[in-house]
């Protein structure tokens, strides 16, 4: 789960894309990074040296571990109330007919300790969305009893192999939500943004300033 199936994902929505019968307005870059559990290493590495300029880089989607437990009816958005981005995924997941909802650990830091934070640090919009808890057809503690049980016994160990039990119906749906979030954002006449207060508002603000000359 943690991270081939986030690998796997992001060569589906890089497939997607190349099937599209008219490209986006705005170029998608599909990047995979090394050494994230060694402090972001891989992204903080593309973050200063971009192929891309980042006053020029519209958004970042983050994928980690996807859903492989079945669909649910939320959508968790680490992080929820940072940027324009949640304004993009709770459109889109909606039109699912599901609903979004914030980080229930968020005294663990979660947007601060995967690689969209190298982005984030650098000014670009970043989102890092998670998997939903409402299991559809579960018991409601279902969610959590299997975040609970990987953590203790696959997280980071080499037992975290593909399971016979695995349901990717809900990782699918997931994945289209990301999906539909990059290609509007691709489309949309203006960037999206920091909401007001927020902590790399200022960055992104002097990055964009300094960019267009004024």
């Amino acid at each position: 789960m943690d991270n081939a199936s986030g690998t796997g994902g992001l060569l589906e929505i890089a497939r997607a894309f190349a099937k599209l019968p008219a490209p986006p307005k705005r170029s998608i870059l599909f990047l995979a990074v090394t050494a994230e559990e060694q402090g972001l290493l891989g992204s903080e590495h593309y973050t200063v040296n971009p192929i891309y300029p980042l006053a020029k880089t519209a958004a970042n989607i983050n994928m980690d571990g996807l859903n492989v437990h079945g669909r649910t009816r939320d959508l968790t958005i680490v992080g929820y109330g940072a940027s324009d981005l949640d304004d993009y995924v709770r459109d889109a997941a909606g039109e699912q007919g599901r609903t979004i909802r914030s980080d229930a650990e968020p005294e663990k830091g979660h947007y601060y300790r995967s690689d969209h934070f190298s982005f984030a640090k650098q000014g670009v919009p970043a989102l890092n969305p998670d998997e939903g808890i409402d299991f559809i057809g579960r018991p409601a503690d279902f969610g959590r009893r299997v975040r609970e049980e990987y953590t203790q016994h696959d997280y980071h160990k080499p037992s975290d192999v593909v399971k016979p039990d695995w349901d990717l119906s809900g990782a699918r749906e997931d994945l289209k939500v990301f999906f539909a979030v990059g290609y509007r954002v691709a489309e949309a006449d203006t960037l999206p943004g920091w909401k007001p207060g927020n902590e790399f508002k200022a960055r992104r603000d002097a990055q964009l300033k300094a960019a267009s000359g004024h």
